[in-house]
């Protein structure tokens, strides 16, 4: 279904091999590194197969994620530490592993680890981050065609098509929360986090498309910065008031072809509103749309989809 190939500018990237519709899972895959906390980041990476040590480290790095020197600092203080409990565990070539005292290498490998850990890792809940040898090659855009999310009964991450995928697109993902930021909020995070500026479709204002994408998103902006100021001088919120901005945000996300559980919430949301003020044909065709949203981000196995459908039942609409 994907392949993991070369792009024109991106490094590498995952790519479809076949027509995907909307809703398939593309990838299900186990972590490679599971941890609570980055100070068990070398240790666990330390422990892998020698082939799995080195396409790790070919995932990709930015250099703004931590200064050069204090990464040297905490690797020292790692090996020191490591020392005095006993030495590092580590998987030799031949699969025996063997414990031995850190050495220079161990000082000078620590930051360059930590640092792709920082620019890879999913948090998968319960204070928990991951590393994935394919999902870590998926590609940011703003409006992606595909979302991961954990699947706690697989206890695998899952990718799913969020909109049909052509056969030899790019599968993307968008690093990014979806919250209506606008385009140089967003260029600055993922040039701030990640080390790039992004030049997907919804970045580009130079295009007739993208630049009214970026005109409605200020818009909805202007919007809410006035609604949240009227709401501040009113006793009680209007809440037919509060439904109608968040059916426009919903809207404009799908006008724009975003998709996915950020999306399916708000909908969520504004369903309960609208059952609490007495809309229930408009709250029944958000919920609808919610699980509809839901299904296809998260796959129908995951129980983050019964949370939601269990959601829709407390409503009593249906």
């Amino acid at each position: 279904m994907y392949q993991i190939r070369q792009t024109a500018a991106k490094g590498l990237g995952v790519f479809a091999t076949r027509n995907i519709p909307r809703g398939s899972r593309i990838l299900s895959e186990k972590p490679v590194i599971l941890v609570k906390s980055e100070r068990d980041v070398y240790g666990a990476f330390r422990t892998l197969h020698e082939q799995d040590r080195n396409e790790l480290m070919q995932l990709s790095v930015s250099s703004q994620r931590r200064p050069n020197l204090l990464g040297w600092a905490e690797g020292l203080w790692y090996a020191s530490r490591q020392a005095l409990s006993g030495g590092l565990n580590v998987v030799e070539g031949d699969g025996k592993t063997k414990t031995r005292l850190p050495d220079l290498q161990s000082i000078a490998e620590y930051p360059a680890v930590l640092n792709v850990f920082r620019n890879n890792n999913f948090d998968i809940g319960n204070n928990t981050q991951a590393i994935f040898k394919d999902i870590c090659r998926l590609n940011h855009a703003c409006i992606p065609n595909a979302q991961g999310n954990f699947n706690a009964s697989l206890d695998r991450f899952t990718i799913h098509a969020l909109r049909p995928i052509s056969e030899d697109e790019e599968i993307t993902l968008s690093y990014l929360a979806e919250h209506g930021a606008s385009r140089d909020a967003r260029q600055y995070r993922l040039q701030s986090n990640y080390g790039f500026p992004c030049d997907c479709p919804a970045c580009d204002t130079t295009t007739e498309r993208g630049k009214l994408d970026e005109e409605a998103r200020q818009r909805m902006q202007s919007r809410l910065h006035s609604y949240a100021e009227s709401v501040s001088e009113q006793k009680y919120p209007d809440q037919a008031a509060e439904l109608e901005i968040m059916k426009e945000m919903i809207e404009m996300r799908e006008d724009q072809g975003l998709a996915g559980r950020e999306v399916a919430t708000m909908c969520f949301s504004a369903a309960e509103l609208a059952a609490n003020i007495g809309r229930r044909d408009v709250a029944l065709k958000l919920a609808n749309k919610g699980l509809s949203l839901d299904e296809d981000a998260v796959g129908i196995d995951n129980p983050v989809f019964e949370e939601s459908k269990a959601r829709v039942r407390a409503m009593a609409i249906v």
